[in-house]
Order: structure tokens, then sequence, then C-alpha cells
């Protein structure tokens, strides 16, 4: 998955459940966001998005490594 600050929430934690744990720790709740976008959310609750878009980036990775740990 290619994180893009113009998804919605809901489909960033669909696509990466560990992302709904990640944003709460950055201030943004999951739940009552899940309709704005990454970008909408990460502007409001005065977060950079960059912060935001690389700590998702690397749940992503390791979710992706730890995958491959699993399948090898």
């Amino acid at each position: 998955m290619k994180i893009d600050a113009r998804k919605k929430i809901c489909d960033i934690v669909n696509e990466l459940p560990s992302a709904a744990l990640i944003l709460k720790d950055l201030g943004i709740d999951p739940f009552r966001n899940n309709n704005r976008s990454l970008w909408d959310a990460c502007t409001h609750s005065g977060i950079p998005i960059a912060n935001a878009v690389e700590e998702l980036k690397r749940a992503e990775e390791a979710g992706r490594e730890h995958s491959n740990l699993i399948t090898h």
C-alpha cells in the first residue's frame, strides 16, 4: 500500500490495521476521523503530515518484514 495523505482514515486502517494505534498515538482518533483524509485529520489536529506518513510507512514495512519471516 502506498501511504497517500489524500486517502480516508478508514481506508488506511482497512489496509493497515496497525494504523489505528499509530494514528491514536499521534493524537488522531481514527474512529472520529474515519471519513477524513489523512491530510485533513493531520491538519485539523495540528500534526505534521510528514510525521504521520513516516510512522505509517514504518508500520507498513514492519508488517511486510514480519509477513516475509512467517512465509519463509
